[in-house]
């Protein structure tokens, strides 16, 4: 390993110095904040401390683990008391809890000492603010603090663990920053290193092996097919080692170092500066207008890490999983940006746990596709700077500053997005309830459409000539219409057309006998009178009039003639328009109040009866197309009288109603889809798959 040399560039001596000082004063503040032990037996942990970090500086070389551990014999071991013996072995298993749980701003603070102290090869239990020092301190303050007996020196071990875990990291990150700001650069060591000594998979012979779990193998099968590296017949590679715990405390500041470099590179590349090419004109006529920054998916090899373990299996699966997001058309580029900030996290979560790409209720999955949701009614050309953009990046960047790759932080950030979710469709909501108003009106149009077609069902107009059948299913319509909508079906103005309607039809049937002739002659001036206004009324041409009066003079005549016989009855089957079907040819309108504009879908003749029950809920998005472009539109109030839908985008400002019937049928044949099905991660999982083969 070649370290840069830190001569001219800083004083050694003085940074350790500061660092030596800034470590034991951080470290007495959080001892005093807590208050669970005595100044004095504060000072005397900080002697210990002091005291190891003073040693580290000087010290060379040891053997390794192994050599150390052949030099601790049978009959050393035997020199010790057992309570000393059952102490020591506490605090070594507190040591190695403390590096556990602080192993990144360790490990960060490790490498920046390999470069201050100039040494390549100095063991991680060397360095001088390791948990070692902690340990170090503690033999000091037992007895500062009056824990004589093991019992005593244990509860005590147990309330200053909590204070460490917590403390520690932070205390860890300053140090890395006092050591950054002063030029002591980390220094880069490969992830396996030929002192590495890879962790075999050993097996017990004595000991029966439990059988996997049943989701075992599609958990690899998938991870191994992302990768690339499945069998022929699907089975995947054992991996052929694994790596060490150095190794992956090297892998994870190698992560760290790749995220912080990807969020310099896209806030550059996405920053708000005027574009060199309104600068300088013409230099770059031939690049693209909008083209996106360039984001790389993560690859196990560029890591450093061996294709054939389960980590490097690992790591090229998200890999393959963002290869397949960056180069998803239907992605917009800012949408892509913020995925790309999860990568990171994603492989350190990938590294821990196995069922990322197989368990469907998975906490990432969620985050994803809730994203992924939060971003549909969003315009294609929204930038990082969008509001909705802001607020997923500040979920992102609250789930970096506390993520420990664990599951549990992605299931925040994942409720934090589902808030936003919600909150982004309650003000949807809140602008379409505007057209509410206009839907009500459909609804009543509707019901009216229904009371009238019930009256015309129950008159004998079948039969009668095409002219007659036009004007009352047509025009007379229109004036049963008027009168429903001012009066409704109790009203004058209904029960005197539906009266007219009725008298008229009733004038065309044959009178056999006298006196229904001489009803008829009684009725037929007044039906006349009311049939001639309505006709004015609806502004009818005057040749269309004479037609219409020609037709039911003829009618009547034959009526008056008759003598019962089905042939003589007035009426002409065989000349009769047939009933209107119920065909599927959708029909579009418009309701206007004001500057609002609903948009309309209908069936000219939808059958009765109950909306299907299977249409999609409220808050689902779908696609409609509209004279030939394609709108994304959010399913917000479904009327409780007629089933008809309110369908909203805010962006650009859209509002439309469809009939459910209309709705249903055009799921069905494919004209109108969900939006976001399948949800963003499936759609994914499923490209990356494809590409892997």
């Amino acid at each position: 390993m070649t370290l840069p040399s830190p001569a001219g560039r800083f004083d050694r001596f003085q940074v350790l110095k500061a660092c030596r000082s800034a470590f034991l004063d951080q470290l007495s503040t959080l001892l005093r904040d807590s208050r669970l032990v005595s100044e004095a037996a504060i000072s005397a942990m900080l002697g210990g401390t002091g005291r190891h970090f003073d040693a580290m500086q000087t010290s060379q070389r040891t053997g390794s683990f192994e050599e150390e551990a052949k030099g601790l014999t049978s009959s050393k071991i035997s020199l010790v008391g057992d309570d000393d013996l059952e102490l020591d072995i506490r605090l070594d298993n507190l040591c190695k809890r403390l590096s556990e749980s602080t192993s990144v701003q360790l490990w960060k603070t490790h490498l920046r000492f390999v470069t201050l102290l100039g040494r390549p090869d100095l063991p991680k239990t060397n360095n001088p603010v390791g948990p070692q020092a902690i340990v170090a301190g503690l033999h000091s303050l037992f007895a500062a603090a009056g824990a004589s007996s093991l019992d005593e020196k244990f509860d005590l071990l147990d309330r200053i663990e909590a204070l460490l875990r917590e403390g520690l990291p932070v205390i860890y990150t300053n140090i890395d920053s006092l050591l950054d700001r002063v030029g002591a650069e980390a220094a880069q060591p490969a992830i396996i290193g030929s002192g590495e000594t890879p962790r075999p998979t050993v097996s017990a012979p004595s000991q029966p092996v439990p059988p996997p779990v049943a989701s075992e193998p599609a958990t690899q099968g998938v991870i191994a097919q992302l990768a690339g590296r499945a069998s022929k017949t699907g089975t995947p590679v054992a991996s052929q080692r694994l790596l060490s715990q150095a190794a992956l405390d090297n892998l994870m500041f190698r992560l760290e170092q790749l995220e912080r470099n990807q969020r310099n590179s896209t806030d550059f590349l996405t920053a708000t500066s005027p574009k060199l090419e309104t600068l300088i004109p013409g230099l770059f006529a031939e690049t693209t207008e909008h083209s996106a920054p360039a984001m790389e998916a993560v690859r196990a090899q560029e890591l450093g890490v061996p294709a054939a373990t389960a980590e490097g299996q690992s790591i090229d699966a998200v890999g393959q999983f963002y290869s397949a997001a960056f180069a998803d058309p239907g992605l917009p580029d800012t949408l892509k940006l913020q995925l790309a900030e999860l990568q990171v996290i994603t492989v350190r979560l990938a590294l821990k746990d196995k069922t990322l790409f197989s368990r469907a209720d998975h906490p990432l999955r969620r985050l994803i596709d809730r994203i992924g949701a939060l971003c549909i009614p969003l315009p294609a050309n929204a930038d990082r700077q969008h509001p909705t953009f802001k607020k997923i990046a500040e979920v992102i960047a609250q789930l970096k500053g506390g993520f420990g790759g664990h599951s549990e932080g992605i299931a925040i950030a994942a409720d934090a997005v589902d808030e936003l979710l919600t909150e982004q469709l309650h003000e949807i909501y809140g602008q379409a309830a505007a057209y509410l108003p206009l839907l009500h009106q459909l609804d009543r149009r509707d019901q009216a459409a229904g009371d009238i077609r019930r009256l015309l069902e129950t008159r004998e107009i079948d039969g009668l000539p095409p002219i007659l059948q036009d004007f009352f299913r047509q025009h007379w319509k229109r004036l049963l219409e008027k009168a429903w909508f001012e009066e409704g079906i109790s009203g004058p103005s209904w029960q005197a057309n539906a009266r007219t309607l009725s008298t008229l039809l009733w004038s065309f049937r044959p009178k056999a006998v006298g006196e229904e002739r001489q009803a008829l002659a009684r009725e037929l001036p007044v039906v006349l009178k009311s049939l001639k206004a309505g006709m004015e009324q609806l502004q009818l041409p005057a040749e269309t009039q004479a037609g219409i009066l020609d037709a039911c003079f003829e009618l009547q005549t034959r009526a008056m003639r008759a003598s019962a016989g089905p042939a003589e009855d007035g009426l002409e089957p065989a000349m009769s328009l047939p009933r209107p079907g119920r065909n599927r040819q959708m029909t579009q309108g418009r309701v206007e109040a004001g500057d609002l504009i609903l948009h309309t879908l209908d069936l000219p003749d939808p059958a009765s009866g109950e909306p299907p029950g299977s249409l999609p809920g409220q808050g689902t998005w779908l696609s409609v197309n509209l004279e030939g472009v394609d709108h994304i539109l959010c399913l917000c109030h479904r009327s409780p009288a007629s089933g008809r839908s309110l369908l909203f985008s805010p962006a650009p400002r859209l509002a439309l109603a469809i009939h459910p019937q209309l709705l249903d049928l055009r799921l069905g044949d494919g004209s109108i889809r969900q939006f976001g099905e399948p949800p963003l991660f499936a759609r994914l999982l499923a490209r990356a798959l494809a590409a892997a083969g």
